[in-house]
């Protein structure tokens, strides 16, 4: 009942598999007792097989031969040998369930710790994986995600200690839920198997580790804005952004394939790339925006409000000529379509305004989209 012992490390050893190293504070412990461990999925008890020790001056990190043991007593650290040790936590309290003791209570008290921490413990259906070398280290970590980390970073999957080739296999199933970029561990201060690196570079597993919970975060955070970057370029041959044109009569350069007239944007934003129709002329084809010209210079983009000379070109029907099939008393439209408008949405919300989405909508309801 005066037993004080904590476990420091869970390892497996060459021979004598999954074993826990504990530091006892006070008390003691033999061989043949009944110990019970805190885990992530409820108590692991275990009957004692072995107590080891490393030779004097040899510290128990270093493999040699070990000094078995029937009883020890604290304050001392000892190697214990059991079954079922791998899901053990490293930082929680080891127990010993008495003759006299009701093991449930033994339970209860090795599980308080992280029983008082449900609530912040509880994990989202799609996010990355958390692996943190104590308790309170998976404690503070999750905070700052989920607290301090504006978005938050989701986190579906927690673990304690060392990174082993399971968790890999684990948090690759987000690949195949199509959040790929979930597919990560943010391993703080635990180490790395070297098969379970080998096994998540073939599974598309990211193990970011750090010692310090910013530089985990920055790694997490110059990944997500690189991936961010490849999806727009990706997208941007399908997103198209939403926009409405006056034809400008009294600045017509080019009547005919490539079209090149004078325009200004009267809602929303006009980019090069953007496909250009009528809505008012059965959503007569007029073409694609290919350059866009202000004051002399080259742009990509021209906002609400702006005036410029566009190119437009119409490899479908080059034979289309401003003032036979369509003028300036028609107004271009940016051609939306479903996959366009959800290109729009997962890549590139955050360069569209309030009044742009709304002129997403308009264009829904002009183009018939649901």
């Amino acid at each position: 009942a005066n037993l004080q012992a904590t476990v420091l490390e869970v390892k497996a050893i060459d021979g004598l598999g999954m074993t826990v190293d504990v530091l006892v504070l006070n008390g003691y412990v033999k061989e043949g007792d009944t110990a019970i461990f805190c885990s992530l999925d409820g108590p692991v008890v275990t009957e004692i097989r072995g107590l080891l020790t490393p030779p004097p001056s040899r510290e128990m990190r270093v493999k040699s031969d070990y000094i078995h043991h029937k009883q020890v007593k604290g304050a001392l650290g000892v190697k214990i040998i059991g079954n079922g040790l791998d899901k053990v936590m490293a930082g929680t309290p080891m127990m010993i369930c008495g003759e006299y003791d009701e093991e449930e209570d033994i339970k209860e008290e090795v599980m308080s710790d992280l029983s008082k921490l449900t609530n912040k413990l509880n994990t989202d259906s799609k996010g990355v994986m958390v692996q943190a070398s104590t308790l309170g280290a998976l404690e503070a970590l999750l905070q700052f995600l989920r607290e301090d980390t504006k978005p938050p970073i989701p986190v579906s999957a927690i673990g304690i200690g060392t990174i082993h080739k399971r968790d890999v296999t684990k948090i690759s199933i987000m690949n195949e839920r199509g959040v790929s970029e979930y597919a990560t561990i943010l391993a703080f201060d635990v180490k790395v198997e070297p098969d379970a690196r080998d096994h998540a570079r073939e599974m598309g597993v990211r193990i970011f580790t750090a010692d310090i919970i910013y530089h985990l975060f920055d790694q997490f955070t110059r990944f997500m804005e690189e991936l961010s970057e490849t999806r727009r370029e990706e997208a941007a041959a399908i997103a198209v952004f939403p926009s409405i044109c006056r034809i400008l009569p009294q600045h017509i350069f080019n009547q005919k394939d490539p079209i090149i007239v004078g325009i200004e944007v009267a809602e929303g934003i006009l980019k090069i790339g953007t496909p250009l129709c009528i809505p008012a002329l059965e959503g007569l084809y007029i073409g694609k925006v290919t350059s866009i010209e202000m004051n002399g210079k080259q742009q990509d983009t021209a906002r609400k409000g702006a005036s410029v000379a566009v190119k437009i070109e119409n490899e479908h029907n080059p034979t289309l000529t401003y003032g036979r099939q369509f003028d300036s008393t028609n107004s271009l439209y940016s051609q939306v379509t479903r996959a366009s408008i959800d290109a729009l949405k997962t890549n590139f919300k955050d360069k569209l305004e309030n009044e742009d989405w709304r002129l997403v909508v308009k264009l829904k309801k002009v183009f018939g989209i649901i």
